[in-house]
């Protein structure tokens, strides 16, 4: 299939294991993962000292790999002054997600840890972004919400994957649940306030008595009421399984369960990233709605302090949703960083000249000494 000047392929791959142990229903489970991967079907065309880029986006709770491809024809496949172009792009449905949950329906369990989310783009990401050619490139993680954390995650387990992060909305910290005796929840346990989990289950239908019904909810009551028409569609079209042809209900792809369980789980797992975050050091964008309620103040000042290489950009009048109800700015900005990116990266792949052996050998005892000189301390001769 072509997309424009990207060839789509939808492939199939094992989840990562082993995984926490609630996360299947038996132990001898093993989840899969649906990603579809597109090709620069163009590179040619494009001069060989260009960079490289390749992208991987990460959705958020609740949603799908669909709601990226809205984005695919208006990303900057090919800078015009032939700085950079972009080789792949990968779509990823998490494990209880899309496609994905299509595959796993009956194994999943009451565990969905994000860091095992993690884990499962490092896998697909390590695959499909590993390249034989001269040329290096550089390699961009793009996160909405859970998909943020995700890419945060990602650097954490796997630091020199990905070149730039560009988290939207990433939710990191949340609000800490206060129970009637006033306490709050103890760090690590699972957690979710019971007025959060009504209003959830409210917004995450997954079963509707016929078409009407179902398009109704999901045009009305819905998280998605508010998003650009095209990706509201896009949404409507990939979610929808008929159930029976007799009576003409329809289901989601995804679970209320599973969806409910994105948010119910996340305060085991948060722990480990905000704990973290701190040994973060690659380029990271921080895409914030200024309108958004759903992280709290401390999640945008925690990142804003603990990481090294950090930069805010601030959208007016954003609500947390910002990268399915005004895409078109959003598509922008990842544009523009991704372009400053490059201009600006010491990472930046120019040619590569190839060496022989003896050059080799010349160039590793220059490093080696370089390296040396640097290392070693001077003191004082010893006694012995």
């Amino acid at each position: 299939m072509k997309h424009h000047t990207f060839n789509k392929e939808t492939k199939i791959c094992s989840a990562s294991w082993p995984r926490v142990s609630q996360s299947t229903l038996c132990t001898t489970d093993r989840l899969e993962l649906v990603y579809d991967v597109y090709c620069n079907a163009e590179r040619q065309l494009h001069p060989h000292t260009a960079t490289s880029l390749n992208l991987v986006f990460l959705h958020g709770g609740g949603m799908s790999r669909v709601v990226w491809e809205y984005y695919l024809p208006r990303l900057v496949a090919a800078d015009p002054e032939g700085n950079y172009v972009i080789e792949k792009i990968v779509l990823i449905d998490q494990v209880n997600h899309g496609d994905s949950a299509v595959r796993n329906r009956g194994k999943l369990g009451t565990d969905f840890n994000w860091i095992d989310g993690a884990r499962d783009v490092i896998k697909i990401a390590s695959y499909e972004l590993g390249s034989d050619n001269e040329q290096p490139a550089l390699n961009v993680a793009i996160g909405h919400s859970m998909g943020g954390f995700q890419a945060l995650a990602c650097d954490v387990l796997s630091p020199n994957l990905f070149d730039l992060l560009i988290l939207i909305e990433p939710v990191v910290i949340s609000r800490q649940v206060v129970g009637s005796g006033r306490k709050r929840a103890p760090p690590g346990s699972s957690h979710i306030s019971e007025n959060l989990y009504n209003s959830l289950r409210l917004k995450t239908c997954d079963r509707f008595a016929n078409e009407s019904e179902y398009i109704h909810y999901m045009k009305n009551d819905s998280f998605f009421t508010k998003a650009h028409a095209s990706i509201l569609q896009n949404i409507i079209d990939f979610e929808r399984i008929k159930v029976s042809d007799d009576d003409g209900s329809v289901r989601t792809k995804m679970e209320q369960a599973q969806n409910l369980l994105c948010y119910m789980n996340m305060e085991s797992f948060a722990p480990f990233l905000i704990s973290n975050v701190k040994f973060v050091s690659t380029r990271t964008i921080h895409i914030v709605g200024a309108l958004s309620t759903w992280c709290p103040p401390e999640n945008q000042l925690f990142l804003q302090k603990t990481l090294r290489n950090y930069h805010l950009d601030v959208v007016p009048g954003g609500s947390h949703l910002v990268n399915i109800e005004v895409p078109d700015l959003i598509v922008e900005k990842i544009n523009h960083h991704i372009h400053e990116f490059v201009l600006t990266s010491p990472l930046r792949s120019l040619h590569i000249p190839q060496l022989s052996l003896d050059e080799r050998m010349v160039k590793f005892k220059q490093a080696f000494n370089l390296f040396k000189n640097d290392a070693l301390i001077k003191t004082s001769k010893s006694k012995f």
